[in-house]
């Protein structure tokens, strides 16, 4: 067993967001067994308050089968912690049949407890979010407070790893709340990055891109990281594809959109369903690439279904040409050459090498490439003699209001 001195006193921990919260929750379960054992109590458990009525167990301790569990709930009326919490009954209790208070509450004959030893946990504000207990089932007059001082001890620390967690929660409540109050009050917008075909310079399509209506210095990058903080990324990326298929311009109907999303709204139902039937040629649904090591297959499955309703594309951003083979195992329609690979190629022989390759890597497997983020007129042109058929980028035109962009070349 680890010595309960490392326990008391462990390592500094990583920064906040470095380490897991299944990690944090381990090490949370080690210390309240080693303070169980270190001190012969029978119960060891970490109780959370939920609002003001209840507690939740979140780590439970014991010798052989204990009489609660963790994700146990217990209303704070019986709850011998809450009597600890509001000052009707001191942390160290040695035998609860000498305190009134105790001995008439149901837990205590239901869980047996006999002796009590409760520290509540608070805050850095103050507040109480939840207490430390060890308990036993026979009176414990032998606990001492130098006993108390290790579970305060332990209670400590156990609060700070819990104080971080309830830190990161807020947050996404918070920004949670600001997401649910940009799509609530129209905040966002959608603007157009024109694609063209540059055997004639035609405009093909469009890439959709989110913008704040009121700060457009916020990039979709940003909000997409605080929709994904708030677990709100497939309200955001459906709210956006719906502003998005509304900007198809009807007097086109040869011009396609291209909407962003992220593996998990690509695997939802949802998105299917606002899409209108009979725009297959139209809509171009591209994954944002970010996540998709998590479950190849299913997202391999996802753009199989999807790839009735519309084409699909992957970008190979931060895959590398390693990585390429993997994008189009994925059974892509489109895949989008980024910057990383193009950048320069007017003047770089090893990158002009790289591009016409990647051409001949699209012809054999059969998917479209489009050339990403081309800055210069030398490397547009460069592009064009090396195959590469379709491309965007601000040399082309720089994303605007749809139906305001202007054609550069």
């Amino acid at each position: 067993m680890t010595s309960i001195t490392n326990l008391l006193f462990p390592p500094i921990p990583p920064a906040a967001g470095s380490g897991s919260a299944t990690d944090a929750r381990q090490e949370i379960g080690d210390m309240i067994e080693a303070l169980r054992a270190h001190l012969d109590m029978d119960v060891a458990f970490v109780s959370r308050q939920i609002g003001g009525t209840h507690r939740i167990f979140t780590h439970v301790a014991a010798r052989g089968v204990a009489p609660l569990a963790s994700g146990d709930l217990n209303p704070n009326e019986n709850s011998l912690c809450w009597l600890v919490i509001q000052g009707k009954l001191p942390e160290r209790v040695t035998d609860t049949s000498h305190y009134e208070a105790a001995a008439c509450l149901p837990i205590t004959d239901a869980a047996n407890v006999r002796s009590h030893f409760s520290v509540p946990m608070r805050r850095r504000n103050g507040q109480v979010h939840g207490s430390l207990c060890c308990f036993s089932y026979r009176p414990r007059p032998d606990v001492s407070e130098r006993d108390m001082q290790m579970i305060r001890s332990v209670a400590a620390i156990v609060s700070d790893q819990i104080e971080s967690r309830i830190e990161l929660e807020e947050r996404g409540e918070d920004a949670a709340a600001q997401i649910a109050r940009l799509i609530v009050d129209d905040a966002l917008t959608v603007i157009h990055q024109p694609i063209y075909d540059l055997t004639d310079w035609h405009l093909i399509g469009h890439e959709c891109f989110m913008r704040h209506k009121a700060d457009p210095e916020v990039s979709a990058r940003e909000l997409l990281d605080q929709a994904r903080a708030a677990g709100r990324t497939l309200e955001l990326e459906l709210h956006i594809a719906r502003k998005a298929l509304a900007t198809l311009d009807p007097e086109h109907p040869e011009r396609f959109i291209a909407i962003n999303v992220s593996p998990e709204t690509l695997a939802s139902p949802a998105l299917g369903h606002i899409i209108p039937e009979g725009l297959a040629s139209r809509l171009v649904i591209e994954l944002n690439q970010q996540d998709t090591a998590r479950d190849q297959a299913a997202i391999k499955e996802a753009i199989r279904v999807l790839k009735e309703r519309a084409w699909v594309a992957v970008s190979s951003e931060g895959v590398g040409f390693a990585g390429l083979q993997a994008l189009v195992d994925l059974g892509p329609d489109i895949v989008k050459i980024a910057p990383e690979f193009l950048a320069g190629v007017a003047a770089d022989a090893s990158r002009r090498a790289l591009v016409k390759a990647l051409v001949q890597f699209a012809a054999d497997t059969g998917v479209t490439l489009i050339a990403q983020g081309v800055e210069t007129r030398e490397d547009l042109q460069a592009l064009r003699e090396l195959g590469v058929r379709f491309a965007q980028g601000d040399v082309l035109g720089k994303p605007a209001a749809p139906g305001r962009g202007v054609r550069v070349c």
